[in-house]
C-alpha cells in the first residue's frame, strides 16, 4: 500500500517507558509472589491504559505473566510523608509482554503519548490557599501515580512560570478562562486543575479535567489518605488520555506500506521526521528509499492494519490524514 503524507511542524508526543512500573506494597504483609503480581498488574495498566481496578475485576493478569519479569527492585518513599509502604518495581521483557497482552485480548496503548498540564493548589486547615509545594504529599503522590500509570505531565511550577493574572483561586473555582488559556498556549492533551482541601474531617479534592474540545469533567472525592486520593485522580486522567488511543488485538497485523511525505522544507525537518519514525511504537522497521525536492519516500514494516496506523499517525498531529484515496495512495496534509 502506498501512503502519502505531508509534513507539518508540530510538537512530538512524549515517549513513555512502558516496560517498567511499580505497585505500592507493604513489605512485611506481602509475599514476593503477591508483590510481583501487583507490580505486573501495574505494568499492564501502564501499557494498556486500563486502570488497575479494571484489570483486577476482570482477572486479566495471572501467573502466565510472571515469566516476563526481568528484574525487580524496591524504591523508598520520602520519610517526611510517613508512609508504611514501598514502591515495588518490575522491569519486564516488553516483546514477551506484548504477546501475552495480545493473546489475552488486552489492548495496547502505544508508548508515544500526549501530555497533561497539571496545576495543583491546596487549602490548609487554617483556610490558607496555596500552590502545592513540590515536596507536599499531594504533589508527590500525584506525580508518582502519573509516572507509574504512564501519563506524561507538565506540573505547573509557580516559581518558574507565570500564567499571567491567574491565581490559586482560579484553580479552586475551575475558572474556564484559565482552562482556555492553558489549552491555547500550552496545547496539552489533557488540562487538569486540582483543588485539594485539608480539614479536620479528612481530605477531599475538586478537580476539572478537559481534553481537547470535549466538555470539562468536574469530579469531587473525599478520601482517607493522600496516596489513595491521588491514585483515584490518576485513574480518571488515565482513562481519559487512553480513550481512543488503544490498539486492540484484532488490529495487530504485520503489513508493509510505502510512505510518501511531502513538503519537507529543510534538513532539520527531515531529522525530526526520522526521529519520529525511529520512536514510533507501531513501526517495526523502515528504510528510506529516496529524498528529493522536499519529498521523502519510505518503505515501512508496521505492526498493525494500515487504517490503524493512519489513525495513530494522524492523532500524533505531526502528519495529518486527508480522507481522499487516489489509486493506491492515501493522502496526508499539513495540520493547521
Amino acid at each position: 500500500m502506498l501512503i502519502l503524507f505531508v509534513f507539518t511542524c508540530q510538537v512530538m508526543a512524549v515517549q513513555v517507558d512502558t516496560h517498567v512500573a511499580a505497585a505500592l506494597v507493604d513489605q512485611q504483609q506481602t509475599s514476593e509472589a503477591q508483590r510481583q503480581l501487583s507490580a505486573l498488574t501495574a505494568v499492564v495498566s501502564k501499557k494498556s491504559g486500563l486502570t488497575v481496578s479494571q484489570l483486577l475485576s476482570e482477572q486479566l493478569v495471572d501467573e502466565d505473566f510472571r515469566p516476563a519479569i526481568l528484574r525487580s527492585y524496591f524504591e523508598d518513599i520520602p520519610r517526611h510523608l510517613d508512609a508504611n509502604e514501598l514502591w515495588y518495581n518490575v522491569v519486564v521483557d516488553e516483546d514477551r509482554l506484548n504477546r501475552l497482552m495480545i493473546d489475552k485480548e488486552i489492548p495496547v496503548w502505544p508508548a508515544q503519548r500526549g501530555d497533561a498540564f497539571v496545576w495543583v493548589v491546596e487549602e490548609l486547615e487554617d483556610g490558607n490557599l496555596i500552590n502545592a509545594p513540590a515536596d507536599s504529599a499531594a504533589s508527590y503522590w500525584l506525580r508518582q501515580w502519573f509516572r507509574h500509570k504512564g501519563l506524561p505531565a507538565r506540573f505547573y511550577d509557580y516559581q518558574a512560570e507565570d500564567l499571567l493574572a491567574f491565581q490559586p483561586r482560579d484553580v479552586r473555582f475551575l475558572n474556564p478562562d484559565l482552562i482556555d488559556f492553558i489549552q491555547q498556549n500550552h496545547q496539552p492533551d489533557l488540562t487538569l486543575l486540582v483543588f485539594v482541601k485539608h480539614s479536620r474531617n479528612g481530605l477531599s479534592y475538586r478537580v476539572g479535567l478537559q481534553r481537547g474540545d470535549e466538555p470539562i469533567q468536574i469530579k469531587n472525592l473525599k478520601f482517607v489518605n493522600m496516596s489513595s486520593g491521588m491514585s483515584s485522580l490518576a485513574d480518571l486522567a488515565q482513562s481519559m488520555m487512553a480513550s481512543g488511543q488503544q490498539v486492540f488485538a484484532e488490529e495487530f497485523s504485520e503489513n508493509t506500506v510505502s510512505l510518501l511525505i511531502n513538503n519537507l522544507a529543510n534538513a532539520e525537518q527531515l531529522i525530526d521526521l526520522k526521529k519520529y519514525f525511529d520512536q514510533h511504537a507501531l513501526i517495526d522497521r523502515y528504510q528510506i528509499q529516496s529524498f528529493s525536492n522536499g519529498r521523502l519516500s519510505i518503505m515501512a514494516n508496521i505492526k498493525v492494519l494500515p487504517e490503524t496506523f493512519i489513525k495513530f499517525v494522524d492523532a500524533g498531529q505531526m502528519l495529518q490524514h486527508m480522507p481522499l484515496d487516489i489509486g493506491q495512495s492515501i493522502l496526508f496534509s499539513v495540520a493547521e
